[in-house]
């Protein structure tokens, strides 16, 4: 029996220790969680044209051909120009502002198409989705987009005088700038 006396103090070592007796063992972790998250910001991008950011085309405003005698304003809208219209598509719920400038033979503000041989037919564009509210030149407006891409809402009305202009095809080229 003399051995049996260092076994007891190592088992009385040991439960004082907690680990014989009552106190249960310490528990060790098996799982934990982490974070995972991802920030959506508002924003647009010419559909169908992707990476491309100069050259876009949004179409045309074609009035038609008309006699150099014509008189009154002919209205026309915004479509495809060569067989392609560039789609503007934005984030859900994106407050979009549009600016468009003068154009290339603006006088005083008001846009003008030309025939190259200094005659001028005055135009003017609207947004047909705010019930046709005029677009005046470099001034930003605010224009509503759903998520699905669609054209620019435009439509644009010109003047013939029916006297005192030169035959010619008029032409005016217009720079859009659309901003979130």
């Amino acid at each position: 029996m003399p051995q049996a006396a260092p076994l007891a103090r190592v088992a009385a070592a040991l439960a004082a220790c907690g680990v014989l007796g009552a106190t249960p063992a310490a528990t060790i972790p098996t799982g934990a969680t982490f974070a995972v998250g991802a920030t959506v910001q508002n924003g647009c991008l010419v559909a169908g044209s992707p990476g491309q950011t100069t050259g876009l085309v949004f179409g045309a405003l074609n009035f038609g051909s008309f006699s150099a005698l014509s008189a009154g304003l002919q209205a026309a809208a915004l479509g495809p120009a060569g067989g392609s219209q560039a789609l503007l598509q934005c984030t859900a719920g994106t407050s979009v502002q549009l600016t468009i400038d003068g154009g290339l033979h603006a006088l005083a503000g008001q846009r003008r198409l030309s025939n190259g041989n200094g005659f001028f037919l005055p135009y003017t564009l609207v947004l047909t989705t705010l019930g046709n509210l005029p677009v005046p030149a470099n001034q930003p407006i605010g224009l509503a987009l759903g998520s699905s891409p669609q054209p620019l809402p435009l439509s644009g009305t010109v003047l013939l005088p029916g006297l005192g202009v030169g035959a010619g095809i008029y032409s005016d080229t217009l720079q859009v700038t659309v901003s979130w």
